[in-house]
């Protein structure tokens, strides 16, 4: 069983750049006690940890902090802020590998992670571990072939995981679950963080499901929603506007009507006084 590690950690550093492109610096692995939250120095370059067991936490100033559970990965972009710690009643065991490159960045997006993306949330598997082994193993040795080769497998056996667990289904069922959270939280001033933070997933991510669903970003479905809902109210309801200000969101009717007239170029009362018979 590759998840069993003898040692509490384990660092391997190598500094001699054999490619510009694609080079592994450092690999380890760690058997954690219970520590205090730590805000660590920006690196210039990437890591990618996969925990094998226990629980921790990551987040960096562009990622809000995220549980990690066995199964997961999570990565250190290049020069980028982070904090880690493991959770104290379950401390983590993770492996991890250094790569910097001028193709880290591509090859780190071609898997779906980045700065605004950091996590990969899986069930463990043993090839996923047996991969960082062999990493560890070839990279002692001094065996850069098989070090490059093994990571080459490694991002190709994310990137076909994301593609079996990223299907259309699972897409449209966040998305309509999203699009009932912001229906139903309509008189609050929802921000994009906001919706973010309570679907558990990033802003890019986000911002890609309503690319792909409406053709537009989060932002502006908000304000087309909003705008919609205002102009419905007019018609229909005895509303004044100050309260239809507030059923949508907006902290004061003059911040209503500047949103309404910046839409539709004309004032909120004289919208309702079209629909007004005499």
């Amino acid at each position: 069983m590759y998840s069993s590690l003898s040692n509490d950690i384990s660092i391997l550093i190598n500094n001699d750049t054999l490619s510009s492109d694609f080079h592994v610096c450092e690999v380890g692995y760690e058997k954690c006690r219970s520590t205090k939250p730590t805000e660590y120095a920006p690196i210039d370059y990437w890591v990618i940890h996969y925990c094998i067991e226990g629980e921790g936490f990551f987040s960096t100033p562009f990622f809000p902090e995220r549980k990690i559970t066995a199964g997961d990965f999570f990565i250190i972009p290049s020069n980028c802020k982070n904090v880690y710690y493991p959770n104290r009643e379950d401390p983590w065991q993770y492996r991890w590998v250094g790569f910097s490159g001028k193709l880290m960045d591509h090859y780190f997006s071609k898997v779906k992670l980045d700065k605004y993306h950091c996590v990969i949330t899986r069930s463990f598997d043993h090839r996923i571990d047996a991969l960082f082994q062999d990493i560890y193993d070839f990279f002692k040795e001094n065996d850069h072939f098989r070090t490059m080769a093994s990571s080459f497998i490694l991002f190709d056996t994310i990137d076909q995981m994301n593609l079996k667990t990223d299907n259309p289904s699972q897409s449209e069922q966040l998305f309509k679950s999203i699009l009932t959270y912001i229906n139903d939280n309509m008189s609050e001033n929802l921000s994009v963080n906001q919706i973010a933070e309570a679907k558990n997933i990033d802003r890019t991510y986000l911002y890609k499901l309503f690319q792909t669903h409406k053709g537009i970003g989060p932002s502006e479905y908000i304000q087309d929603l909003k705008l919609q809902k205002a102009c419905s109210l007019l018609r229909k309801s005895s509303l004044t506007i100050t309260e239809i200000a507030y059923e949508t969101g907006f902290s004061s009717s003059s911040y209503f009507s500047k949103f309404f007239h910046s839409k539709l170029n004309i004032s909120p009362s004289t919208y309702r006084k079209k629909f007004i018979i005499n």
